[in-house]
């Protein structure tokens, strides 16, 4: 569903690797050591409901299951979405249809928000006492989690030891690697999110770390900010009260003090309250109507749209004299994935008793969308957080954004005897007489 994580200046580390220069060779190799594997059980009481407390996430798909079928319909639907099993080389058509139809199976379910999923992972294999430099997390494939029960998640980690560091490294940094996998619609599991983290051990001087390491990845990210000055921006008040640490200790299952990812978790609160500014911001509407403008595969799917409000007249959920109001209704809904995140963090704000650990400290998160390309759906954000004017970290977040009923979508509907509003069955509803 997504590429593989930019890791700015930091190396890659997810892969044993071998790299040769001409002219003086040299080798670097790295392998992977297990650090351990567990099981996690997730409830939709227990860990969502609770992890939308803690953001005070907007998006209905964590907490309504009909929205979350319509949302995983779309994403079905979509170019790039992830597969399963024999559906590697499948195109949207049939990925639609033989999904969909699984899905429409088990409709009692909500998406597990994906930031959250990575704290629940993260905090199990990274002790609070060490620094953490910088965090990617790779989101591939949504948890889906029914309402009533519940689901196991396996969680693996291995450091990945690098024979050759870098010569400049202000000590020897530990390369974390992170994966999850949990049940598919098909059975097998899936992978659902990859995480590449860079720590030190606790004793680095966390003042050469910032000056060695984060201020010129902090100079290289900060730049992004002021890309794209006409596009959506905005910065926003907020705490770790204690409150919301009691919180996420109950959605990771560990009291532990405010950690990076802590705050990183409250990242898509932001997303969701910057992403509902792109219809007013005039500079991203024109670049959308200039896209969509004559495209033939445009047509078709409003086309498409178009057929399917038929059969909601017909079932007499919305009236012929609305229908050209029902096509852009529906030809204008968005879907959203929270794809990737990476986030590099000055050490200095999260030693013992540092201002990033001091719950309730006040501080502004800054988010900035910087880079659109609507071919493949791409939304590029800058993502910040200072304490007053002091950064205590900045990052790239990338959400893929597209139109949620795809022609795909849309035939699919036509085919089977579903609203698209409430994902219930259609029914004929009585006239009234006299």
């Amino acid at each position: 569903m997504v590429s593989s994580p930019a890791t700015g200046g930091f190396p890659a580390v997810s892969e044993r690797t071998e790299a040769k220069k001409t002219g003086g060779t040299r080798v670097v190799k790295s392998e992977r050591i297990p650090l351990g594997s567990t099981l996690i059980p997730v409830r939709f009481g227990d860990q969502v409901i609770t992890s939308l407390l803690f953001n005070h996430d907007a998006n209905p798909v964590h907490h309504k299951p009909e929205h979350a079928v319509q949302w995983m319909l779309g994403l079905f639907a979509s170019n790039g979405a992830a597969v399963e099993g024999g559906l590697t080389s499948a195109g949207p058509e049939e990925r639609t249809y033989t999904l969909g139809s699984l899905l429409l199976q088990r409709q009692d379910v909500v998406v597990m928000p994906g930031a959250i999923m990575g704290s629940l992972c993260f905090e199990r294999f990274i002790k609070p006492e060490e620094l953490t430099v910088s965090v990617t997390t790779t989101f591939t494939y949504p948890l889906l989690v029914p309402t009533k029960g519940e689901v196991e998640v396996k969680v693996e980690a291995w450091e990945i030891r690098i024979d050759s560091p870098q010569a400049d490294q202000p000590g020897e940094p530990r390369h974390i690697l992170i994966e999850a996998e949990g049940p598919s619609l098909q059975g097998p599991p899936v992978k659902l999110l990859k995480i590449e983290a860079v720590v030190y051990p606790a004793g680095t001087n966390p003042e050469v770390l910032y000056e060695k390491i984060v201020s010129r990845e902090f100079e290289r990210v900060g730049q992004l900010s002021k890309e794209g000055p006409e596009l959506p921006s905005i910065s926003h008040p907020a705490a770790i009260s204690n409150e919301d640490r009691r919180r996420y200790a109950t959605i990771t299952g560990i009291d532990r003090p405010i950690t990076p990812m802590a705050w990183q978790a409250k990242i898509p609160r932001v997303l969701t309250e910057i992403i509902d500014h792109f219809p007013v911001n005039d500079a991203y509407t024109a670049r959308v109507k200039e896209y969509y403008t004559g495209r033939d595969d445009e047509a078709e799917r409003r086309r498409a749209i178009d057929r399917y409000v038929d059969k909601e007249i017909k079932y007499r959920h919305t009236s012929a004299e609305r229908k050209q109001a029902r096509v852009d209704e529906l030809a204008g809904l968005s879907q959203r994935l929270y794809a990737r995140q990476h986030t590099v963090f000055d050490p200095r704000r999260f030693i013992n008793d540092g201002p990033a650990t001091i719950p309730a400290a006040p501080f502004h998160l800054d988010l900035h969308l910087y880079d659109v390309r609507l071919r493949r759906g791409v939304h590029r954000f800058y993502t910040g957080a200072r304490i007053k004017d002091q950064p205590v970290f900045m990052g790239e977040a990338l959400v893929s954004s597209q139109p949620l009923v795809t022609r795909e979508l849309a035939n699919f509907m036509c085919e089977i005897n579903y609203s698209l509003e409430t994902l219930r069955h259609f029914e004929y509803r009585n006239r009234r007489e006299g």
